[in-house]
């Protein structure tokens, strides 16, 4: 009996070998890559403020996948902590940071004015800075959704205009602050600097 199975064992190998495997990114027709700096205005503890950085992703047809990374260290907050045994008022610096994972959607990428949206998954850290008091800091995790337009000004470089909204979670040890001191809506800037679209085709 062994035989007839060893024989049918063999059949059977010799088909899955022959067999022809779907990959995720089988039907991919082009592709590029980019980066560049992100500008993104929304609100810190009731405060305007600009955090400033940058992103890079590479460009499977529609779709990007990449990461990115920023910060601001402008707003500030007023609470009373014991400083030499004596409860003092004083006015601490947010340095706020995050960085992560970058997915994001661009829809008919060859039309001079287009969709735009993105998906930033990131985890960073704030800490409260003051010349004299030693201050806790808290480690989060951030996700921005945002959707808006982008720009084809050259071939090489675009602009997306974006509004969105980031969530904060993990603030728990920051005196004075919450989650919602740091989750706001937002307004982003994209400079994007790379190959886009048919200009990478592999087809």
């Amino acid at each position: 009996m062994k035989y007839p199975t060893l024989f049918t064992l063999c059949i059977l190998a010799t088909t899955l070998l022959q067999a022809q495997h779907e990959a995720l990114f089988d039907d991919v027709s082009s592709f590029g890559a980019f980066g560049g700096p992100i500008l993104e205005f929304s609100s810190i503890n009731g405060q305007l403020v600009a955090d400033v950085g940058g992103g890079g992703a590479i460009i499977l047809d529609e779709f990007f996948i990449g990461g990115y990374g920023m910060g601001t260290d402008y707003p500030e907050v007023n609470f009373e902590t014991a400083i030499d045994g004596e409860l003092t008022e004083i006015d601490a610096d947010i340095d706020f940071g995050h960085g992560g994972l970058w997915f994001g959607y661009v829809r008919d990428i060859e039309q001079k004015m287009h969709l735009y949206s993105s998906l930033k998954v990131g985890w960073g850290r704030a800490d409260l800075e003051h010349d004299i008091a030693d201050l806790p800091s808290d480690r989060l995790f951030v996700l921005t959704p945002e959707i808006g337009i982008e720009l084809n000004m050259t071939r090489f470089f675009r602009i997306g205009l974006t509004g969105g909204y980031r969530i904060v979670n993990g603030v728990s040890r920051l005196p004075g602050l919450d989650n919602q001191d740091f989750s706001s809506p937002t307004v982003g800037i994209t400079f994007r600097f790379g190959g886009f679209g048919s200009y990478w085709d592999w087809d």
